[in-house]
């Protein structure tokens, strides 16, 4: 009998444990925010069990590695700007009363946990002078943004010996106090599971390695769903491409969409991109979706913040019907259509990483988790985009192998073969960012277009303009 109450006891005691555990990884919190803005910025897409980083952890690996942090860093990022979490190093949006860098998001699932949306690769930040604070561009593309630098950064800091509760709890304790039975946790749960998923993302993204560095700006985008995702055996495609704007989706109902049309509509590019990020299309799964394609179907891009000579942007609203408006304008017989890589001539590795046999096997993951609406299609060609906020989309085509849309209007042979991108300085001259000059090489990461992938090659259309025509047309693209 004796032997029997002490079995319960244990039991009992091993079920309160248990329960215990249970609350500590699972326990949930709400997110409130004061707009959309706001919630575009901070707000969880869902990814808290999959990918979330507990936030005490989270906030101590840049205090704790600042040896890593530099090795990684972007050259000159975050020198003059307001963060003060070491996470601007990457070149990213920063906001001084946030606790991170905007395309973060803080929710709470047993702990506090940190996890990214959409806003972390589309956020543009730009200036007019070198010496003002950064402006920030809601649903822009983030051509400061080095995501590479920060996974590169993650996952050095979990193979380093310091990742351990010895040398990370006394860092952590700096910023709030931790009870007995927090310590315990961290110690033999949070800690131990953080450091082992970072090293399995290390092993699935090992291939990063053998390929051309994505930069700032850049992410190898449908090698990382092909690898990550569907676990396709690893290949020699380079897909480096731009983050793409994310304005007046709105326009874009009907129209193919990614670089090279590989979905057919913009609740598919949600769908997936949540799932990349680690959500699960559970819950609130497809609410969360349509939130963020209702939202993203009226976002603007905002005005050019200098002087336009109106005499000037009314010629060139004439040659821009006249020369890019089929493939261009909102309603152009070609926009949102692929055109083929052999009459666009643009570089063709991103068109070659996602061909029908990929998008073949992305469609049976998504139908497994009954995501009906994100079916997938091999790339096509390059997709024809409506022109929306196009003064703030530089570097140009799919690769961002073009500085300013000036050079885009010279022919390729006359375009720069090496510079610099992911400084944040506008050329208001040429419509694009300064991509040359002293300051450039300091902040910026160079650029070679003869690496593969990044080829600026093709897209001849206006080349053949006069220069006077040329001035015209960029006046004009400035009002879109």
């Amino acid at each position: 009998m004796r032997r029997w109450k002490t079995k319960r006891y244990l039991i009992s005691a091993l079920g309160v444990l248990l329960a215990f555990v249970g609350w500590q990884l699972l326990r949930g919190g709400e997110q409130s925010f004061a707009s959309d803005d706001e919630r575009f910025d901070y707000g969880s897409l869902g990814a808290e069990l999959v990918a979330g980083i507990p936030y005490p952890i989270f906030r101590t690996l840049p205090q704790l590695f600042p040896d890593l942090l530099a090795r990684h860093a972007s050259p000159g990022a975050g020198t003059d700007s307001p963060g003060r979490t070491g996470y601007e190093a990457f070149g990213l949006a920063v906001e001084t009363d946030q606790a991170l860098p905007i395309g973060f998001s803080i929710k709470r699932l047993g702990v506090e946990r940190v996890t990214v949306n959409c806003a972390l690769c589309h956020t543009t930040a730009y200036r007019l002078d070198p010496d003002e604070a950064p402006r920030y561009a809601r649903g822009g593309p983030g051509h400061t943004a080095n995501i590479q630098g920060l996974l590169r950064f993650l996952f050095a800091a979990a193979r380093d010996p310091r990742f351990s509760a010895a040398e990370m709890l006394p860092a952590m304790e700096q910023h709030s106090p931790l009870d007995w039975s927090q310590r315990a946790m961290y110690t033999v749960l949070w800690i131990p599971l953080t450091r082992l998923a970072l090293r399995i993302a290390d092993n699935q993204l090992a291939w990063m390695d053998d390929k051309p560095a994505w930069g700032p700006g850049r992410d190898d985008a449908f090698n990382l769903p092909k690898y990550v995702l569907t676990q396709a055996p690893w290949d020699n495609t380079v897909g480096n491409t731009d983050f793409p704007a994310l304005w007046q989706l709105g326009q874009r109902r009907g129209q193919l969409m990614h670089s090279g049309g590989e979905a057919r509509s913009v609740a598919a590019v949600i769908a997936t991109s949540a799932l990349g990020t680690g959500a699960l299309p559970f819950g609130d799964f497809a609410a969360r979706n349509r939130w963020l394609e209702g939202f993203l179907s009226e976002l603007a891009p905002p005005p050019f913040p200098a002087a336009i000579d109106a005499t000037l942007a009314a010629r060139g609203g004439e040659l821009f019907a006249d020369h890019c408006a089929t493939c261009h304008a909102s309603n152009g017989e070609r926009s949102g259509q692929a055109i083929p890589v052999d009459e666009v001539g643009t570089d063709p590795e991103h068109v070659l990483t996602f061909q029908a046999k990929d998008a073949k096997r992305m469609n049976r993951v998504t139908a497994t988790l009954g995501m009906d609406d994100a079916e997938m299609q091999g790339a096509a060609g390059y997709v024809a985009r409506p022109l929306v906020g196009v003064w703030l989309l530089a570097p140009y085509l799919h690769n961002g192998s073009v500085p300013t849309l000036h050079d885009l209007l010279s022919p390729p042979e006359q375009r720069p073969a090496v510079f610099q991108r992911g400084y944040d300085v506008l050329d208001t001259v040429h419509l694009g960012f300064v991509a040359s000059g002293e300051a450039a090489q300091v902040k910026g990461f160079r650029f070679d277009t003869r690496l593969r992938g990044n080829g600026n090659g093709g897209h001849r259309y206006g080349s053949e303009l006069a220069i006077p025509d040329k001035r015209a047309l960029i006046e004009f693209l400035k009002t879109l």
